[in-house]
């Protein structure tokens, strides 16, 4: 018979993300559950499934050519900031600014509504 014993080891897991595990939670951030309610509302206006399918992969092209110009511009200004430092840079200091006060009083309270 065993001695039942105050310590037991506790399982330990192991705290960390990988490629795969970081790009599919992005993935379920961007895609989210609109799309079930999409397809339904696109079904309603297009005939047939196979048009469905091309929108969907016109969209999906289309976000892709955003994400990968965001990626470019991530890539080509490696600072802290994201679209304010993007824009300060293309524009000047003062679209910069405006962009931050306009982000914080009207996106962020919006969110928060």
């Amino acid at each position: 018979m065993q001695k039942v014993t105050d310590e037991q080891e506790e399982p330990e897991l192991i705290r960390q993300l990988g490629l795969f595990d970081t790009t599919m939670i992005i993935m379920g951030i961007v895609i989210g559950s609109g799309i079930f309610l999409t397809t339904g509302m696109m079904a309603k206006v297009i005939p047939s499934a196979p048009l469905i399918l091309l929108a969907w992969l016109v969209g999906g092209l289309h976000a892709l050519t955003g994400a990968l110009t965001y990626a470019e511009l991530g890539a080509s200004m490696p600072k802290a900031g994201g679209q304010y430092v993007y824009l300060r840079e293309a524009y000047g200091p003062f679209v910069g600014f405006l962009y931050g006060w306009v982000s914080f009083l009207v996106y962020l309270t919006g969110i928060l509504a």
